[in-house]
């Protein structure tokens, strides 16, 4: 997006603008030397910080777990469970007729749903760390308008939000939020279309792609992450400390998850000792309870009588 901008600018198409970058405290340290390299050689960057931690989130609002809108979803249902809720977490639908499939979780998750179920959910991460100081940054210097490098194409939130946007007749590349007005200049690009912008214009990338291997980058600990494992793995392997930071703060969230992580011994004790004591019987009990024709429940009945 920044050398999308970048090139803009070259031809006389745009003015200044100022790039903006929330340094949340739980960046991979590449991504931070990144933007210093580009802030002195490329383009330049005015670092935000959010007003409160990620540590102080965790410990407030709870824990993002399997995606946001599925935290959001489970921490309502925790604060207050109601039949609708329970509906929308089983089914992906309120009864009002209307079906929203990534609401819904998986045969596998379901222990999540459980009265039992010792983590509190939250998706306020986002708003805390990103969305607050951002827009705290919009109100202080009177903006009226940002352009930002969301695609459609990444999924989740925000293929839901742009599909149900072009839907009800609004924009596909803008959003006019309390008069702020939102460019998505790159919304409708695919990971084809991004890739070949790079190589044609020769685009510089973070070591977190070149050298790490990730495919997306963003907060280093997030378990939103389709390839959580992989990511992980790469936070392993080459910055051991935020892996550890990453534990602290979320373990128990990656073990809920049941992300198998074969480099760490110590962890992959506490998963399988987790889940043969607590989630697995708490996921049975769900599951003979709201879906007794589940395959899980009968591929473990088979085990029994195997065995």
């Amino acid at each position: 997006m920044l050398a999308l901008i970048k090139s803009c600018q070259e031809l006389g198409t745009v003015g200044d603008i100022p790039a903006v970058f929330c340094n949340t405290g739980i960046e991979l340290g590449v991504t931070v030397d990144f933007v210093k390299w580009v802030n002195q050689n490329y383009y330049p960057i005015e670092q935000i910080r959010p007003e409160k931690s990620f540590d102080w989130v965790l410990k407030n609002e709870g824990k993002p777990i399997k995606s946001k809108l599925k935290s959001e979803n489970l921490s309502r249902y925790q604060k207050r469970p109601t039949e609708r809720l329970l509906l929308l977490l089983l089914l992906g639908t309120t009864g009002t007729g209307k079906f929203f499939r990534k609401a819904m979780y998986a045969d596998k998750d379901l222990h999540i749903i459980s009265p039992d179920f010792g983590i509190i959910a939250s998706s306020k991460c986002c708003d805390y760390l990103k969305k607050k100081p951002f827009k705290a940054y919009e109100r202080e210097r009177e903006r009226t308008g940002k352009i930002v490098g969301i695609r459609a194409d990444e999924g989740g939130i925000r293929e839901t939000q742009t599909e149900k946007r072009v839907k009800s007749g609004g924009k596909l590349c803008e959003v006019i939020t309390h008069g702020v007005i939102n460019k998505m200049p790159i919304i409708d690009w695919t990971d084809e279309d991004i890739e070949q912008y790079i190589a044609l214009h020769n685009v510089p990338l973070s070591k977190a792609y070149t050298v790490y291997g990730f495919r997306r980058t963003g907060c280093m600990c997030c378990p939103y992450s389709l390839k959580l494992a992989d990511d992980l793995k790469y936070l392993f392997d080459h910055e051991p400390n935020r892996y550890k930071a990453a534990m602290h703060w979320l373990k128990d969230v990656y073990i809920a998850q049941n992300v198998i992580l074969p480099f760490d011994a110590e962890y992959e004790h506490e998963r399988e000792t987790m889940w043969r004591d607590v989630y697995e019987p708490m996921r049975q009990e769900m599951l003979r309870k709201y879906r007794p024709e589940s395959r899980l429940i009968k591929d473990t009945e088979q085990c029994k009588f195997i065995f």
